[in-house]
């Protein structure tokens, strides 16, 4: 990408829907955005704030301390079957082992997903991620409100249900829940 009169240019972008494959070449040329994939559209994030990535980092740290090298930050995880749909959640925590030079995790090998709520964010991650990741079959999905609030979801019958509501300092004073 270059920039032009204090805009980023858009690159060359092949005509019609873009793959996991075109977002991948995309990030590799810019750092500064992060990339996801809606049927093929393609949607461009800012980072996060710096208040974002603190709380990144800390629920980071205490899923790493029980969960090891299943827990990763900001990984992309592909939404469906095909190669047109794939998200960047916050966190996530997989159910085993994965190859690390995969930059797309297959949804079927996430066990838990992650959102942080943020200033332009809030629609989807409240009401857009959490469907698909409960469409491709995530079991568990937690979200981080602004307020700090994390509200803890389980995948039952085809659906999130809330089983938890906690204040993130709490929740990060006790045990790191079992999700297997």
């Amino acid at each position: 990408m270059r920039k032009e009169h204090g805009m980023t240019a858009a690159p060359n972008l092949p005509l019609g829907p873009l793959t996991l494959q075109d977002v991948t070449a995309l990030a590799e040329a810019d750092d500064r955005h992060r990339f996801e994939l809606s049927e093929g559209n393609l949607i461009v994030m800012p980072p996060g704030t710096l208040g974002h990535q603190r709380i990144s980092g800390r629920l980071y740290i205490w899923l790493d301390g029980k969960f090891g090298e299943r827990a990763f930050a900001a990984p992309g995880v592909k939404t469906s079957d095909n190669d047109r749909n794939g998200r960047i959640p916050d966190l996530v925590v997989t159910k085993g082992d994965v190859k690390l030079d995969d930059v797309w995790l297959a949804a079927a090998d996430v066990l838990l997903a992650v959102e942080i709520v943020s200033p332009g964010s809030e629609r989807t991650d409240r009401w857009l991620k959490p469907r698909e990741y409960a469409d491709a079959g995530i079991a568990y999905f937690w979200r981080v409100e602004p307020d700090g609030t994390v509200l803890r979801f389980r995948l039952t019958g085809g659906a999130y249900a809330e089983v938890g509501r906690d204040p993130l300092d709490a929740l990060l004073a006790g045990e790191v829940p079992d999700l297997d």
